[in-house]
């Protein structure tokens, strides 16, 4: 495979990336590096290492296997651009308006070349900075001076530049002797790779919105075209995807969804066309021969990272935090992970493992596994009682994808996660606990056997039967001694109202937790196998994992972050962070 992406790197060519192992249809995380800061740009992969920077212009690379740490380097500005990967060197840009050559096997510098200040632009939204293509010897790179430079693969000398008439954030493509360069002034032009001599350029309609007062950018091209049977697709902020004749540059159609920008890069896997995009929240297929939609996935989010195919899934993010990986042919939704944070980071695919970043300023590396089942309990007939969390989360987590779960089926669900050996979660969104469920006898209890088969529990408020309800599910007494068996509990006082300040581990922050948050009163003081995930001033533990059997991230885990205000949408983001962590 590395000889494979090498040449698509060397070709300047936007195709797709295929898997050697299958598709990833259900996906489960290999591994996730902390970068410490949003990754926007995309993900590199040479060999044994991947290459990526992140908003604070730290340039990684990490063992792609276990994401280890192989080296860092800090230049001068953010890095949202895809690095590429050749003759020993890794070559990128940073908005400090350099081109960095490292050596890739160490990190040392060994060449970099100053490019001149990014001019201004009437409007904002410049996210990326252009990849790096290679074509011979000549490193082609794009700028903010307006300017499309051709560097010297081996000393970072110019050779050539040529300038357009706004900035070139688009990836240039190098195909059949020609260089097709995007550029801000709704230009796509075309120029000899040798020499940067203009030979031809295509005016799209966003040239005549050029300067206009729209209230937004509605010229500019941002993304690297895509080739395939001598045609050329590229989508422009004038809210058109194009098609035109590689060779004659005549144009074959044009789509659009009223003014919605094209957010992605186009990438064609044969006769389709994957792309995101903006205002229209969509992610789309198209014929590549007559521009005809395929189909539309609503993602409620922009969608500008460039997508990645195999053989039969479609994987891109989106601003909404989410991962997908969509049927080629139908565009179903075969998965999606939330990260927490918007995803604009470009995807890459080796064999079948899927690495992207997020603005959490994660990277993970996805791979295939077993089916995951995820759900939430909350029972159909309920009071406005103390038992329940806050109505607003069974509603929310099922419109992630979670199986809503009734006091009729929930023991079931259990049993079968037994029988079959999963992974899965249940989210607890209220504290009644069905008999067949609780038992009297914790250590016999269905709920522990579950946990200790491999399943997560969710808790959101206090521990399992430490309130003894009524028949209406009101409170009538409490008994902790159920929950201090269970669980291995110590406590220190009877109960505590309250609410106060608490402060997440090294742990709880693993495990997606906020930095600080005001929880609820604890009584908890410590407990045989615990995992502390967060204390509050007393130094009472609010937050804790308790392993159970032998799945990592298996077991209970207790977590709130609100009481006496409303549930909001950063807690309900927590609670899913956590329950999928390691599932």
């Amino acid at each position: 495979m590395r000889a494979n992406f090498l040449i698509l790197v060397l070709l300047g060519a936007a195709l797709p990336l295929f898997s050697q192992q299958g598709s990833i249809d259900h996906p489960h995380i290999r591994w996730q590096y902390d970068a410490g800061a949003p990754v926007r740009g995309g993900m590199a992969i040479d060999g044994d290492r991947l290459y990526f920077g992140n908003s604070d212009g730290v340039l990684f690379c990490l063992d792609k296997a276990a994401g280890r740490l192989v080296w860092q380097f800090k230049t001068g500005g953010a890095i949202t651009c895809t690095p590429a990967v050749v003759d020993g060197k890794v070559i990128f840009q940073s908005r400090d308006n350099r081109v960095y050559a490292l050596k890739a096997s160490t990190g040392k510098p060994a060449w970099q070349f100053k490019m001149q200040g990014s001019a201004p632009h009437t409007w904002g939204w410049d996210y990326y900075t252009p990849m790096p293509v290679i074509s011979g010897r000549q490193v082609l790179i794009g700028s903010g001076d307006h300017h499309l430079y051709a560097l010297d693969l081996k000393t970072g000398k110019e050779t050539w530049s040529f300038e357009a008439g706004d900035k070139i954030r688009a990836a240039p493509l190098v195909a059949e002797n020609r260089l097709f360069a995007p550029a801000f002034d709704g230009y796509v032009y075309v120029l000899d790779p040798a020499t940067g001599a203009e030979t031809g350029k295509f005016k799209t309609e966003g040239v005549g919105y050029y300067d206009k007062v729209y209230g937004w950018d509605r010229t500019s091209i941002t993304g690297q075209p895509a080739l395939n049977n001598g045609r050329l697709v590229f989508g422009s902020r004038d809210g058109g995807l194009y098609c035109i004749d590689a060779r004659t540059l005549e144009q074959k159609w044009r789509f659009a969804y009223g003014a919605s920008w094209v957010g992605s890069a186009p990438v064609i896997d044969g006769q389709t066309v994957f792309v995101g995009w903006s205002d229209q929240l969509v992610f789309s297929a198209f014929d590549l021969e007559t521009g005809k939609e395929r189909w539309q996935y609503n993602c409620k989010a922009y969608v500008y990272a460039t997508p990645v195919t195999d053989s039969r899934n479609v994987y891109a993010g989106s601003f909404n935090g989410k991962v997908y990986g969509f049927e080629k042919e139908t565009g179903k939704v075969a998965w999606e992970y939330q990260t927490g944070n918007a995803v604009l980071s470009s995807p890459a695919l080796e064999n079948g493992v899927l690495y992207i970043g997020s603005d959490n300023g994660r990277v993970y590396a996805f791979e295939n596994g077993p089916p995951t089942f995820k759900a939430v309990y909350q029972p159909r007939k309920i009071v406005e009682n103390e038992l329940l969390s806050d109505k607003r989360i069974a509603p929310w987590l099922e419109e992630q994808g979670y199986q809503r779960l009734d006091t009729t089926d929930l023991g079931q669900f259990m049993r079968d996660r037994i029988r079959d050996g999963n992974p899965s979660v249940v989210v607890f969104a209220h504290e009644y606990l069905p008999g067949d469920v609780s038992g009297d006898d914790p250590d016999q209890s269905l709920l522990k056997k579950y946990m200790e088969s491999g399943g997560k529990v969710v808790w959101l408020a206090f521990l399992p039967k430490y309130w003894t309800p009524d028949k209406d599910l009101n409170i009538v007494a409490f008994n902790p001694g159920y929950s201090a068996k269970l669980l291995g509990l110590d406590f220190d006082i009877h109960m505590d109202f309250g609410t106060y300040y608490a402060k997440t581990t090294n742990a709880g922050l693993e495990w997606g937790l906020p930095a600080e948050f005001t929880a609820p009163g604890s009584t908890i003081r410590g407990g045989e196998g615990l995992v502390v995930l967060a204390a509050n001033e007393f130094g009472r533990i609010v937050s804790f994992y308790k392993p159970f059997g032998n799945r990592p991230g298996a077991g209970f885990v207790s977590f709130r972050s609100w009481s006496l205000t409303p549930i909001r949408e950063a807690d309900m983001m927590t609670i899913m962070a956590v329950a999928e962590h390691g599932l």
